[in-house]
């Protein structure tokens, strides 16, 4: 008596409309441990990414550039010396683009998304959670049906 072998395939023979369901290789499982190891990562340091937001969130422009009033009283704008940026301002800094004008250099600065990341820490704090519909109260409405008179 032989023993039959089964198929490699998952799922057995395909059927006209149906899916084959893949199969789970070594790599795929390697994406796996990846993703745990760095959600490990991210909780063993989760105070350190909460103080990291939170610089982050609370960088200004002013703490990057000077804004002063010129001897003609017209504002202007001035880049601080690097030495004198705080650490935390000058992680927030996205991009930097310098153009060459007939006065002299245009600089712009771009922070990161303030918003995005106040978003990100009131989320994780539970700022944001979405209420639950247990706790809203119900309206009802109540309907009263008299009975007819014959009194017509």
């Amino acid at each position: 008596m032989t023993k039959s072998r089964s198929s490699d395939k998952a799922a057995g023979p395909k059927r006209a409309g149906q899916q084959s369901i893949p199969k789970v290789g070594r790599f795929a499982m390697g994406d796996v441990q990846k993703r745990v190891r760095g959600s490990r990562l991210i909780y063993d340091n989760r105070d350190d990414l909460a103080a990291e937001l939170l610089n982050l969130g609370s960088s200004k422009i002013t703490d990057i550039v000077d804004i002063f009033e010129d001897s003609e009283g017209r504002q202007s704008v001035r880049l601080k010396n690097v030495k004198s940026i705080p650490d935390a301002a000058l992680r927030a800094i996205k991009k930097i683009k310098v153009t060459p004008g007939r006065d002299g250099d245009i600089v712009e600065v771009e922070l990161i998304d303030k918003v995005r990341v106040l978003q990100m820490l009131a989320k994780a704090s539970g700022l944001m959670e979405v209420e639950k519909e247990v706790d809203k109260p119900s309206i009802v409405s109540i309907e009263m049906v008299m009975p007819k008179t014959d009194d017509g």
